[in-house]
């Protein structure tokens, strides 16, 4: 699996590929990757909080190997400094944490420009996006 600064690398490529879809007018494209930003950010802060030098998703039976961001904020050990987080960021993390993995499926226009800026914001915003959040923490 990754190392950690490869998921922040990743965590920011997958961030101006979402952008870029977004000017293109492929929302739905752009915000699906916005669920992988977060993702990935939040695996770099799980491996920051764990002092792992790589994501450990072949260990532990598969407990790792998640998509779900709030299972994933909890093996990160966020939970506390979530709860204590200003509200602009809780509203915008409100809005990322929809993402679920199996939206792949989703058909064309499920995402209009708004919808998808609102995703879009909601994880690039500085500094109470999801993004400039975990990478505080990772």
């Amino acid at each position: 699996m990754a190392t950690r600064r490869e998921l922040q690398k990743l965590a920011c490529l997958r961030l101006r590929e979402a952008e870029a879809l977004f000017n293109a007018g492929c929302y739905d494209g752009c915000a699906y990757l916005c669920g992988y930003v977060v993702e990935l950010a939040l695996k770099a802060a799980i491996c920051a909080r764990l002092d792992l030098d790589e994501y450990p998703e072949k260990r532990l039976e598969g407990k790792f190997k998640k998509h779900d961001f709030e299972d994933l904020k909890l093996l990160g050990g966020l939970e506390r400094a979530f709860q204590t987080a200003n509200p602009n960021l809780l509203a915008n993390w409100s809005v990322a944490s929809e993402w679920k993995e199996v939206r792949r499926y989703e058909p064309e226009g499920t995402y209009d420009k708004s919808a998808a800026s609102e995703v879009l914001e909601a994880v690039r915003n500085y500094p109470d996006g999801v993004l400039a959040w975990l990478s505080s923490h990772w």
